[in-house]
């Protein structure tokens, strides 16, 4: 019977542990987009937003020309280029 009464005291500061951790998580989480929504510049979000959906076009016009020339080069001329993501990836 002892044992089954430290069992169940061990389980209960375990889901009161997780309980509390991810109870914090969350607190952290809704601040921090709290914060952001208050403090970042709705200018900078709708920005992010373009470059995300692939509306603003990225910042190197090189990168981009050896990408379409690259893809030209595998493929004959017959390939087409919808979307690039993540170009700022690519390393001189």
């Amino acid at each position: 019977m002892e044992n089954i009464n430290e069992a169940l005291g061990l389980l209960l500061v375990g889901l009161t542990t997780v309980f509390v951790i991810l109870y914090l998580v969350g607190l952290i989480g809704n601040g921090v987009i709290y914060l952001t929504n208050r403090f970042v510049p709705e200018e900078t979000m709708a920005k992010r937003k373009e470059i995300v959906k692939g509306k603003a076009k990225p910042t190197n016009p090189a990168k981009i020309a050896a990408v379409i020339a690259a893809v030209e080069a595998v493929t004959g001329g017959k390939g087409k280029i919808e979307k690039i993501d993540k170009i700022d990836k690519i390393e001189k």
